[in-house]
């Protein structure tokens, strides 16, 4: 939704991000990998190539410099690939605290960005299911 306020570099370090995350919950699911896919066409590159997954610190570091509206950004777009599955797992709660805390983000902003994604979740379920009823 917001990937294009990211700078070329920013965007291909949140798609090793964004792809590193799927795994948290044990896989890659269907849901996440339609997701991941929609996030490459968003950042204008859908068939770029993973190159950084073995050192995804590296990644979070690089990332840590960016502006804060930005790291803001790379939350919110997270949020949305980790609660694609409708689960949200120990793992993937952890990863997201630490990586706020990384960011400089307060645990009460990082909850407010997850109602805000599980908000906006909410509205386009009830939008398919307005337009797609009988």
């Amino acid at each position: 939704m917001y990937l294009s306020e990211l700078s070329v570099a920013e965007r291909k370090t949140f798609l090793e991000l964004a792809y590193s995350v799927m795994a948290l919950n044990g896989s890659h699911k269907e849901q996440e990998k339609a997701i991941f896919e929609s996030f490459t066409h968003e950042c204008g590159m859908p068939s770029y190539q993973l190159k950084q997954q073995d050192d995804i610190d590296a990644v979070i570091k690089v990332l840590t410099r960016s502006e804060m509206k930005n790291r803001r950004i790379v939350i919110v777009e997270l949020f949305g690939i980790v609660l694609a599955d409708g689960e949200y797992c120990e793992n993937e709660a952890a990863f997201m605290l630490k990586l706020a805390s990384s960011f400089g983000i307060e645990e009460f902003e990082l909850k407010r960005l997850q109602r805000w994604v599980e908000a906006m979740n909410d509205l386009v379920h009830e939008g398919f299911s307005l337009i797609m009823k009988d």
